[in-house]
């Protein structure tokens, strides 16, 4: 139940835990072929994502880490959504829920009006769509991205949620 589950900001001492989760998703679930070495931001969590402007949340129970998400600051009030992974089993509870809640939450005490920007495989994300949508978020062409905006893969669905 979503009443055992704790959100907190990521530390590097988490990048083990975090790779492990995302790359079972990615390889297992996705099918994708990524190589650990290709993110270094995952080893310096802090350095990449908190002293530079953005954040990395986990949601934790006690067997764990079982969802991530992350949001990189393209500028003073543009974010990249990132890193955004519930773990299989945890799926429909709320967990991608609180996750995002946490994530905004927190940056609007420090940017009022927040834009952001995520991009994804559409084809393997029909469940993301919803969930972004259900959120606020809208589908938006590549050209309406910011220059500086990190692109993963070719990514085919790229979405916006503007500030509030």
């Amino acid at each position: 139940m979503v009443k055992e589950i704790t959100i907190r900001k990521a530390t590097n001492a988490d990048s083990a835990a975090i790779l492990d989760l995302i790359f079972h998703i990615w390889v297992n679930e996705n099918h994708f072929e990524v190589r650990r070495e290709n993110f270094p931001d995952f080893q310096q969590i802090e350095e990449a994502y908190e002293q530079a402007g953005g954040l990395f949340l986990v949601a934790l129970k006690a067997d764990g880490i079982i969802g991530s998400i992350a949001c990189q600051q393209l500028s003073d009030h543009e974010f990249a959504l990132k890193r955004m992974f519930v773990k299989k089993s945890e799926r429909g509870c709320g967990v991608a829920q609180m996750l995002l809640d946490h994530l905004l939450k927190h940056l609007a005490k420090k940017h009022h009006a927040a834009i952001f920007y995520l991009s994804t495989k559409e084809d393997v994300a029909i469940a993301a769509k919803k969930f972004y949508l259900k959120n606020g978020f809208r589908v938006i062409n590549r050209s309406a991205l910011p220059k500086n905006f990190p692109f993963f893969y070719e990514d085919d669905l790229l979405m916006k949620r503007d500030g509030k």
